[in-house]
């Protein structure tokens, strides 16, 4: 069939349309892809970004925490002896032994060593709860005894730590009097420093009647008002913690 000019010009047109819409369709689709592929990163980018915020805001924070919580462990530190004076402890204890009239026949000092330091906390105890539990009539008590044990239960769960400690065992004979003296000294130490044990051989530190009728004026000296005791006496330390580098 012959085809007239009209037909031609049309057919060629519509062949130019499809050419130029399979040109455009073969370009368009990996421009597509790619778009479709740089949205997913972008979404990805985006998320990173914002953990990235979100950890970038918590620098400060968090370095603020740290300096508390150093600042925290620098000051309670503060309450045990220093390390740097542990051998000086024996010293310390010469002195306020002589200043209070101790006779020490022995002075033990242990090297420092590692052992737990127990939380102090006390024990709750309900010695009438019938009584309580009748007269309690608007549920204060309950309340208040509930709070003592939830306390109690949360303090009795934690760990003891390991700390430095060195004992001290000292042999001695004193007055009543120069062995309060003593331990009023030992609690005046703004460090921790534990007495023990205290062991008095006769608590009655001998009075005048109970003198033996054949002792010297020396012997007499010596025994009345005196009693032979040994006391032991622990020092705890811990290091003090230092600055972090915090990156400033």
């Amino acid at each position: 069939m012959k085809l007239s000019y009209r037909d031609r010009v049309i057919l060629i047109v519509v062949a130019i349309i499809a050419i130029i819409a399979i040109v455009a369709i073969a370009l368009i689709r990996p421009t597509i892809k790619s778009i479709n592929t740089d949205n997913k990163t972008l979404a990805t980018t985006k998320q990173t970004w914002t953990e990235t915020e979100q950890k970038l805001n918590q620098i400060e924070p968090t370095k603020k925490r740290i300096t508390e919580k150093r600042d925290n462990a620098a000051k309670l530190a503060e309450y045990f002896t220093p390390e740097t004076l542990f051998s000086e402890q024996d010293q310390f204890l010469h002195k306020a032994l002589d200043d209070n009239n101790m006779h020490v026949t022995n002075l033990t000092m242990t090297d420092p060593e590692a052992a737990p330091l127990d939380f102090y906390y006390g024990t709750p105890h309900e010695l009438s709860y019938n009584l309580n539990q009748h007269a309690d009539l608007d549920g204060s008590m309950a309340k208040a005894l509930a709070e003592e044990l939830r306390e109690y239960l949360v303090l009795s769960a934690r760990t003891a730590q390991d700390v430095a400690t060195r004992t001290s065992t000292i042999e001695c004979r004193a007055k009543k009097e120069d062995l309060m003296n003593f331990l009023a000294e030992i609690k005046k130490m703004d460090t921790t420093v534990l007495v023990e044990s205290v062991t008095v051989s006769d608590y009655t530190f001998c009075p005048e009647e109970d003198a033996d009728p054949n002792w010297t004026a020396e012997e007499r000296a010596e025994n009345i008002d005196h009693s032979t005791m040994t006391i032991v006496v622990k020092f705890y330390s811990v290091p003090v913690p230092t600055a972090a580098d915090l990156g400033e």
